[in-house]
């Protein structure tokens, strides 16, 4: 019996109240799961177009001799 089958048969025992415990607990599971979400694009994040708009290492680097000298 595979884990899924085995969730299943104890599922069908649950009464009403205790099946939606269930869906909520196993929609947020699946919330969580990095497979299920969906790269950001430029209409649900405004910074999604900057990914990857700087190629060319840390920009902070040296920021503090540049702001304020030694």
């Amino acid at each position: 019996m595979t884990t899924k089958q085995a969730i299943f048969e104890v599922i069908e025992q649950l009464p009403e109240q205790q099946l939606e415990d269930v869906l909520r607990y196993v929609q947020q599971l699946a919330d969580r799961n990095p497979l299920n979400q969906n790269p950001p694009t430029s209409s649900s994040d405004p910074l999604a177009n900057f990914i990857g708009a700087v190629s060319h290492g840390s920009l902070a680097a040296n920021l503090d001799d540049e702001l304020y000298g030694e």
